[in-house]
């Protein structure tokens, strides 16, 4: 409603007083030809003066162009007040926008919550948005269709926005940790802090960044280790690769590099000690030059050139060569030392093939390597025994332990283990299984169990492999260590298909 406007006119009085005049004789005036110009005159007075002088009351602005400004806003604010669900049109457009919005507020959300590349993009970023904004104002004018594609046009640049953003962090963060992993310094530091930037809220960087830091650390110390290695200081050189993989623990190559420093210890070790037995050989010192064969030959069993200088010592001492192996041999098996035992047995053999102790001492350190064999492996998995063949099969290692003799000062205690965890995991003992009673059920060496609420079974200790399978369900594999006093056992659907 337009603002009421008072107009006060201030038009002139053409009115006239006349000068007095000699009395003089009236004459008849023509009345009406003056009224017809006075009315013309009035009339252009009022044009010409009066809109200038239009006054507002109540704080009005004083110009017509003001008047015509406030009713072509409330004109317009009248146009935007739509009534959405009176409009069947409108109703239709927000329909369509929704669809398209959707997609487009996920991945706002994303680039705000990540702070997705906007260090750097913030002008491009902004600019979708300001598109988005365009196709709001076109919305609120009802060009329906134009917000439509406007709508679509900015989501579109935001997807691929988001895309090229995430496609540089990939990029980015795969460049830095292979650079991390070869602990090349300046590259992962470069493409690590890249990535950082366009994603600065991803936690996943947090442990990378961490590393990195170590980094320069890690690679003093393992540059000091390098020329501690050259300096043949090999000792220095595995602690300070300790102390590298201390700072950090992902270091590749640190494990390898310590076993290779160890190994040229161990080269090194057996160099010297092969070197003083030759040392011997050469002065004729026959006793020490044996000792130091038989124990580099203890530090690389059947190595040819320990095997080569102990046969030299041994022919050298005539014929006392063949006692000599035979005392040898018998130590070795006492020590624990079969292999070295073995080869000493198999050296009085190449002399005499025919001599029954070596025959005999041949075939018994042969068949102690076996048993020991059989029952290490044992012992080290007693899990196994859950198996049927796997129990029959350490019930045979074990008969075969107790029947065999050897002068292995070990073997009686090992024997012994392998008797007391057999005689263990031949006790069942029980386990209670609970599961929907919808699932097929099977206990691996057992069979189908079906399904069931309940079922409580009787097992050897051990490993067992429990699966399960039904209809709109995922299978489910158990592996189960059966022991005593153990929890029940709960297999369920736990991912529906």
């Amino acid at each position: 409603m337009t603002d009421r406007i008072k107009i006060k006119s201030i038009a002139p009085s053409f009115a006239q007083t006349e000068t007095e005049a000699p009395p003089q004789k009236k004459r008849s005036f023509p009345w009406p030809i003056v009224l017809v110009v006075l009315i013309v005159v009035g009339a252009f007075v009022a044009f010409k003066y009066v809109p200038t002088q239009i006054t507002y009351e109540g704080g009005e602005t004083n110009t017509a162009s003001n008047t015509s400004n406030r009713s072509n806003a409330t004109n317009e604010s009248n146009v935007d007040e739509v009534l959405p669900y009176r409009d069947i049109e409108l109703q239709r457009a927000q329909e369509s926008a929704k669809s398209v919005l959707a997609e487009f507020a996920e991945l706002q959300d994303q680039v705000e919550a990540e702070q997705l590349g906007l260090k750097q993009n913030r002008i491009t970023y902004d600019e979708i948005i300001n598109a988005a904004n365009q196709a709001d104002a076109s919305f609120a004018r009802r060009e329906y269709e134009l917000a439509i594609n406007q709508y679509r046009d900015a989501t579109t640049r935001l997807r691929e926005y988001v895309y090229a953003q995430e496609s540089a962090f990939e990029d980015a963060f795969e460049t830095g940790y292979n650079a991390l992993v070869n602990r090349d310094l300046n590259l992962a530091r470069e493409s690590l802090n890249r990535a950082q930037e366009i994603k600065p809220n991803d936690q996943s960087m947090s442990h990378v960044m961490v590393r990195l830091e170590k980094l320069p650390k890690v690679n003093s110390l393992i540059r000091e280790a390098e020329r501690a290695k050259i300096r043949e200081e090999f000792e220095q050189a595995e602690l300070l690769l300790s102390q590298a993989r201390e700072v950090d623990p992902e270091t590749q190559e640190i494990d390898e590099r310590i076993r290779e420093l160890q190994q040229i210890q161990r080269d090194a070790d057996y160099m010297l000690v092969l070197t003083k037995a030759h040392a011997a050989l050469a002065d004729n010192d026959l006793e020490l030059a044996k000792s130091q064969f038989e124990s580099a030959l203890r530090m690389r069993p059947g190595e040819p050139a320990a095997t080569t200088g102990l046969n030299e010592v041994v022919n050298r001492l005539g014929n006392t060569t063949i006692g000599q192996w035979k005392e040898d041999a018998e130590r070795f098996e006492r020590d624990g030392d079969l292999r070295s035992a073995m080869q000493a047995y198999a050296e009085v053999l190449k002399i005499d093939g025919n001599l029954q102790f070596a025959l005999e001492g041949y075939e018994r350190t042969q068949t102690t390597i076996r048993i020991f064999s059989s029952m290490d492996r044992i012992l080290a998995d007693p899990d196994m025994l859950s198996s049927n063949e796997e129990f029959e099969a350490a019930q045979l290692t074990l008969k075969d332990a107790r029947e065999h003799e050897t002068a292995d000062l070990s073997y009686l205690a090992k024997v012994n283990r392998l008797e007391d965890l057999i005689r263990v995991a031949s006790k069942p003992l029980p386990i209670v299984l609970v599961s929907d009673n919808e699932m097929e059920v099977r206990l691996a060496t057992v069979g189908d169990l079906g399904p069931f609420d309940r079922k409580e079974l009787k097992l050897r200790p051990g490993r067992y492999l429990l699966t399960g399978s039904g209809n709109g369900c995922r299978d489910v594999r158990k592996t189960i260590v059966v022991a005593e006093g153990m929890d029940p056992i709960a297999i369920v659907c736990n991912e529906p298909i």
